[in-house]
C-alpha cells in the first residue's frame, strides 16, 4: 500500500473543501535579523505554487510577514520548501509629519502616531524619503506565537534546517568563495551579487547598487559557484573518469 500517495490525494481533496493548500505546514524557521528569518515549508501534494506560498503566509500570520517569492527553493526528495519572509514594513508619505495626530519625538528623524502609539522614522526609498513604521514584534516572537496558538511543537519531525545542511542540500553557503554568485538580504530586501571577499563573519559583495559587506546569515542562496572553481571540479572529474576508464577523451566528453 503506498500511504504517501493516499496521504497526497486526501491532502488535495482537503485542499480543495477548504479553498487552500492544507497539506502545507511550516517545519522551520532560522533568523536572520530582527524581521526577516528563513522559512521551511512542509507539503505532500505536488510542489506548491507562488500563489500558494502567498496564500500560507496571508493565512498562517494574518499577513504580518510576506515572503519574497524570488527566494523559494524547492527540495522535491524532501518535499520541503525554503523561503525568506519579512515583516511586513509599512510607509506613508513624508508629509503626514504635518497631520495633528503626529507628534515629534527627534526633530526630522522619529515621529510618533498618538492615536495609533506607533513610532514612525523617516528613511529613504528609491530615492525618496518616506515614514516607516519602527517595528515593535521581533518575527521569531511572530513565529513562536502562532505555534503556540497551534498548539504547534514542529510535529514535522525530521524536517529542519539543520538536517538540510547534514543532508549536504545547503553546503555551498558554508563555503563560500570569491566569484561566487550569490542572493543576499541587502537592506529590506533579496538581491543578486557577486562574492568579491569572505571572512568568518561577514562576506563583501558586489550588487547592481554598489559594493557592500553584509554578515554571512545574510547569504541566502548561492546562485553558481565561482567559474575557477567550477573548471577545478571539472579538472577533477576528468582525472578520475580518465583514471577509472583509461581514456581521456572520453572522460572529457563524460564531465562537457
Amino acid at each position: 500500500m503506498n500511504t504517501d500517495r493516499m496521504a497526497a490525494n486526501l491532502g488535495m481533496k482537503i485542499s480543495a473543501s477548504v479553498g487552500y493548500r492544507a497539506d502545507l505546514q511550516f517545519a522551520d524557521a532560522r533568523k536572520i535579523n530582527k524581521a526577516t528569518a528563513h522559512f521551511m515549508l512542509s507539503y505532500n501534494g505536488e510542489c506548491p505554487s507562488s500563489e500558494d506560498i502567498a496564500q500560507f503566509f496571508i493565512r498562517q500570520y494574518n499577513a504580518k510577514i510576506t515572503p519574497f517569492l524570488s527566494t523559494a527553493k524547492v527540495y522535491n526528495s524532501k518535499r520541503v520548501i525554503t523561503v525568506v519572509g519579512q515583516i511586513l514594513n509599512i510607509t506613508r508619505d513624508v508629509s503626514d509629519i504635518g497631520r495633528r495626530e503626529m507628534k515629534t519625538v527627534i526633530q526630522g528623524s522619529v515621529y510618533l502616531d498618538v492615536p495609533l502609539k506607533e513610532i514612525w522614522e523617516i528613511s529613504e526609498r528609491n530615492g525618496q524619503k518616506v515614514l516607516v513604521r519602527k517595528m515593535k514584534d521581533d518575527i521569531m516572537a511572530l513565529v513562536q506565537a502562532r505555534k503556540d496558538a497551534m498548539m504547534d511543537q514542529s510535529s514535522q519531525m525530521g524536517l529542519s534546517f539543520a538536517n538540510l545542511a547534514k543532508a549536504n542540500l545547503m553546503k555551498f553557503l558554508a563555503v563560500l568563495e570569491k566569484g561566487d554568485k550569490v542572493r543576499v538580504l541587502l537592506g529590506d530586501k533579496p538581491m543578486d551579487a557577486e562574492v568579491l571577499a569572505v571572512t568568518d563573519t561577514d562576506v563583501k559583495v558586489k550588487t547592481a547598487s554598489g559594493v557592500d559587506t553584509v554578515s554571512r546569515q545574510h547569504v541566502l542562496d548561492v546562485l553558481a559557484k565561482s567559474p575557477a572553481k567550477e573548471e577545478a571540479v571539472k579538472d577533477e572529474a576528468v582525472k578520475y573518469y580518465t583514471e577509472a576508464y583509461g581514456d581521456e577523451e572520453y572522460a572529457k566528453q563524460l564531465t562537457t
